[in-house]
Parts: structure tokens; C-alpha cells; sequence
């Protein structure tokens, strides 16, 4: 995500995503952090910066292809039931696919 098309998408994912009942905040797992820990300078900037944890793989058309994101669930919430709420709504604000869409859990609180 190093155009500012893509970074505007990614930031309209992650605020339909916070939107959604359930989700505490975005978090990418280790996974994730190690994989872009080499290529992001870290930031200090702002806290509602879906960093690692919106990532978007765009195919030739320029379409999204591919959307990951990573969340913390509250307790009170069902995981399964919140991820499913986020995939429709990352979908619907990156206007693909729910196929397309990934949803991980990294933690609950």
C-alpha cells in the first residue's frame, strides 16, 4: 500500500471495520508485523492508521483481488459472529467481493 489511492482505501476499510459492534481495535498478528516490520518505517502518527493490519492486494485492473484484515474482539462478543460483521463491512467500503475478504481474530479483550 505505498499509493495514496490504495492508502485511502485501506483507511475507508478500517473505518467501516471499527465501525462494526464488537470490534475493539485493528491489530495485526505476528505474522503480519514481522512481514512488513522491514519495509515500514514505524509511525508515530495517527492511531486510527490501519498500518499492517488492512492489506489490500489489487489485481491487474486495478480491482481489489484480495483484502486481509486483522482485529481485536471484545469479550462480549462472539468472535465468529464480529468477523462475519467485518467482512460484509470491508467489502462493501472496499467494494468487493466478501470472497475476497480475509478476517483474522488476534485477540480478544
Amino acid at each position: 500500500m505505498n499509493s495514496d489511492p490504495s492508502q485511502a482505501l485501506a483507511q475507508r476499510v478500517a473505518d467501516a471495520v471499527l465501525a462494526v459492534p464488537g470490534v475493539a481495535c485493528l491489530r495485526p498478528g505476528l505474522r503480519s508485523l514481522l512481514r512488513t516490520a522491514a519495509s515500514r518505517q514505524p509511525d508515530a502518527g495517527d492511531p486510527r492508521d490501519p498500518g499492517s493490519a488492512v492489506r489490500i492486494t489489487f489485481d491487474a485492473r486495478g480491482r481489489v483481488a484480495a483484502l486481509r484484515v486483522d482485529v481485536v474482539v471484545r469479550a462480549r462478543h462472539q468472535a465468529a459472529r464480529t468477523a462475519g460483521a467485518v467482512r460484509a463491512a470491508a467489502a462493501e467500503a472496499a467494494a468487493a467481493t466478501p470472497g475476497a475478504v480475509r478476517v483474522t481474530v488476534t485477540g480478544i479483550v
